[in-house]
Formats: C-alpha cells, structure tokens, sequence
C-alpha cells in the first residue's frame, strides 16, 4: 500500500485477536461517514491510490464484505480507512479515535473540489511512491 508514512494514520482495521475502542459514536459523524464511504472511488482516484489488498470478509460475524479504502484530510496527516468502517461501527461497537471523528466532520467530501486542491499534497507523496515502486520493479526485471 502506498498510503503509508508519517503522514497517514489507519483508521478502522479491526481484526478479533487485538482489542480496539469501543462505545457510541454521533449520529451526524455516522450519517457524513456513510457519504465519504459512498464516495471512496473519488477519494482513492483524488489520491492516487491505485489497487488496494482486495476483498475482505469481517472477521469477527463474516456478514460484510468490503474492499475499498477512503482518506480523510486533516491539514498534514490523512486519516486512512475501509468501508467496512461503519459495518464495525454499527455492528461491533467500534469507537475510533475523536481526532478521525473531528477531520470526517471538518473535511470536505471527496466529490468536491476543495477535497480535490486539500488532497493535492498527498496525491503527489502517493504518485511518488507508485513510480518508485515501479522503477524498482523495473530494474529487478532487467537483472
């Protein structure tokens, strides 16, 4: 994945053998959440993400399915998670951290242009990344 380095944080990857955050979340960040998973195509395309891990299957009930990934902006950190966000959410109580809770209500949504110009910088890291991987591939071809 090459949304990775000090500027990211992941947000949302729960897995059963290790303990997360539990509790209620507001119901306005649940609601504008549900619009920034309905929106990840446009994220991951403003972000230059390319192709993620595939699908996945929650494993804690098996009952949701997933494979896309979104950014939430909050000024030099990009806040990384899987629409199966809300599944663990509504599902399995999942609180995540007040500061993810904060840039999901303060960023603008993904199908808009000021996502497009506030993502601008991590686009370019996440380019740079992709192209360096390549070049490296490229050179291990030709040995």
């Amino acid at each position: 994945m090459v949304a990775a380095g000090e500027h990211v944080r992941a947000v949302g990857w729960l897995h059963p053998d290790h303990p997360f955050s539990t509790g209620p979340v507001p119901i306005a960040f649940l609601s504008r959440l549900k619009l920034f998973v309905s929106m990840s195509g446009e994220s991951a395309k403003a972000l230059f993400f390319g192709g993620f891990g595939g699908f996945h299957t929650c494993e804690f009930c098996g009952r949701a399915h997933g494979s896309a990934n979104f950014g939430v902006p909050a000024d030099s950190l990009l806040y990384v998670a899987p629409e199966m966000i809300v599944h663990y959410i509504e599902q399995h109580d999942y609180q995540p951290p007040d500061q993810f809770v904060n840039a999901v209500m303060r960023s603008p949504l993904p199908d808009s242009e000021e996502y497009q110009l506030i993502t601008e910088p991590f686009w370019h890291i996440h380019k740079g990344a992709i192209n360096r991987i390549i070049r490296e591939r490229d050179a291990a071809d030709k040995k």
